[in-house]
């Protein structure tokens, strides 16, 4: 069974990508892609893990610091923490 992405994840603005400052636009639109075509909630949380540990690569390589994690209420969800 294909796992529904919530509707956020669909109308995700790019600064909401977590290291969205760091990616082209061609990045930030295949990884949305990977996200949406994620079978499950697991899948879409392992993608997103990886993502977050290529940003902070990404810019440590560019001597730029990202928080360790997203902000709140932006990058991975819902304000709240909680999926639907």
């Amino acid at each position: 069974m294909h796992y529904r992405m919530p509707m956020h994840y669909r109308m995700m603005e790019p600064e909401m990508i977590y290291g969205y400052q760091l990616m082209t636009p061609k990045e930030r639109i295949d990884y949305m892609n990977r996200l949406h075509s994620a079978r499950s909630f697991e899948d879409r949380e392992k993608i997103r893990m990886e993502h977050h540990r290529f940003m902070q690569e990404r810019a440590r390589k560019r001597h730029m610091i990202l928080p360790d994690m997203p902000r709140e209420g932006g990058g991975y969800g819902p304000p709240d923490g909680r999926y639907r």
